[in-house]
């Protein structure tokens, strides 16, 4: 078990850490302690550029995500589990308002369960951080976003989803507030894409930050990075609702093509560690119910969760200069460690499809270009055999591996077109790699 205790007050750190115990100061610098570590600095100061007051409600499921965050990224999974991948983990997080979040407590565990597939305790504590004061918020005037011209929050990653997504609604007339996660290499995408959506739309862009002091191996999965980025989401949505309080329930838009959402098992040995579940319809769903018994009125909706992202490509074709900037988004799951979209990866080849099924000239400098000559390289042509192996057996349970990637919704329409959308991602990587030689 992995126990990690969260403090506001670095003050509070205690000079010593017991056997399998870590502390962390939350909203902080890197703490001088050394075997300690910190996360959120500076993330207050990003909150109070939306100029409102947040709900304290609404500031602690940040908290929350932030420690979960933290936690991911300071235990290492291979040194730190079991059985060489589910961990064991006993949160201590202080919050303004632990009484709502015991209510939903394992309503939240059970869904970080399925998001990482660790084993998550939560322990809520009172004395945390509340929202940044009035005061606060009014100083920071000169820098505020616009959030009283958006009706909607959207996450916006840099990735070619969020980009059509993003300008999908911009087409519908909507304006959406673009929401982003700018780790170091994300931000350079996101600040090149943001200006080519055909309209100038506010942003709110934060990053978490996590750092610790002294040795450690950090864990590369990052499971649950995507829970920071939807608190970054909530939080957002909130704000336009307390500009607008009238206007009702905020869409918080998830724009992810169907069949990554899914990210259905290509073989049997890859349920577990291959299977990103970030905006898989159980996680979502999950979240959506405990953002609901809290009192948060945020809608989670990722519009594009039926269609495939070749699909999503052809629907935005027709809008001037969204082939070139479609080009210019990052989809790969490895880029981080060489700042280059590796080409062989499963989101590159998803990437890939989706640029030959929609015509588009895929101009993006991969790695490895011609998939071809990865057939005697043993280390990295896994996931191209994966595909290959998953195209070849056709519809051929092709329900199972579905539902092997989680529970699905129980109404019967909803639940065939995740079936279906399914059938058709894995057919059309399938097509583009019959295009490029492949034996299919």
């Amino acid at each position: 078990m992995s126990r990690l205790i969260y403090h506001v007050d670095e003050n509070k750190i205690p000079s010593t850490d017991k056997e399998g115990t870590s502390h962390v100061f939350l909203y902080g610098p890197r703490p001088t302690r050394q075997g300690a570590g910190s996360i959120g600095r500076r993330l207050e100061l990003a909150v109070e550029r939306l100029g409102v007051v947040i709900d304290p409600v609404a500031f602690d499921f940040l908290s929350i995500a932030l420690a979960v965050v933290a936690a991911d990224t300071f235990v290492n999974r291979e040194a730190f589990s079991g059985n060489g991948w589910a961990r064991d983990f006993e949160l201590d997080v202080p919050l303004a308002r632990p009484g709502v979040w015991r209510q939903v407590k394992s309503e939240l565990e059970h869904s970080l369960n399925f998001l990482s597939g660790d084993n998550w305790t939560l322990n809520f504590n009172a004395d945390g951080a509340e929202p940044p004061k009035k005061e606060r918020v009014q100083r920071r005037f000169r820098s505020h976003i616009a959030v009283g011209s958006a009706d909607c929050a959207c996450l916006f990653s840099g990735g070619l989803d969020s980009l059509i997504g993003a300008r999908k609604l911009i087409a519908e007339g909507r304006s959406p507030l673009l929401v982003s996660h700018s780790y170091r290499g994300d931000k350079t995408y996101q600040n090149y894409l943001a200006p080519r959506l055909g309209k100038k739309l506010p942003r709110f862009a934060a990053n978490a930050n996590p750092v610790f002091s002294g040795d450690y191996i950090s864990d590369t999965t990052m499971r649950t990075r995507s829970l920071g980025f939807l608190a970054f989401g909530v939080v957002a949505a909130n704000a336009i609702e307390k500009k607008q309080p009238s206007s009702g329930p905020i869409d918080l838009i998830i724009p992810e093509n169907g069949f990554i959402a899914l990210n259905a098992p290509l073989t049997r040995r890859r349920i577990g560690s291959h299977s990103t579940r970030t905006t898989h319809p159980h996680f979502l769903s999950g979240i959506q119910a405990v953002l609901d018994k809290v009192g948060l009125n945020g809608s989670i909706d990722n519009p594009y969760r039926h269609m495939t992202k070749g699909e999503m490509l052809s629907s935005v074709l027709p809008y001037d200069g969204l082939s070139q900037a479609a080009v210019a988004t990052v989809s790969c799951g490895k880029w981080k460690r060489k700042s280059q979209q590796c080409g062989h990866c499963v989101p590159c080849l998803i990437r890939r499809a989706s640029f030959a099924k929609a015509a588009v000239n895929d101009t993006t400098a991969y790695q490895y270009p011609d998939l071809g000559k990865l057939w005697d390289r043993s280390d990295i042509r896994d996931d191209v055999m994966a595909m290959l192996v998953a195209a070849g057996r056709g519809n051929k349970g092709a329900k199972q591996r579905a539902i092997a990637s989680g529970p699905l919704p129980f109404d019967p329409v909803e639940r065939a077109q995740w079936f279906d959308v399914q059938q058709r991602g894995l057919r059309e990587v399938a097509d583009y790699l019959k295009g490029q030689g492949f034996p299919v």
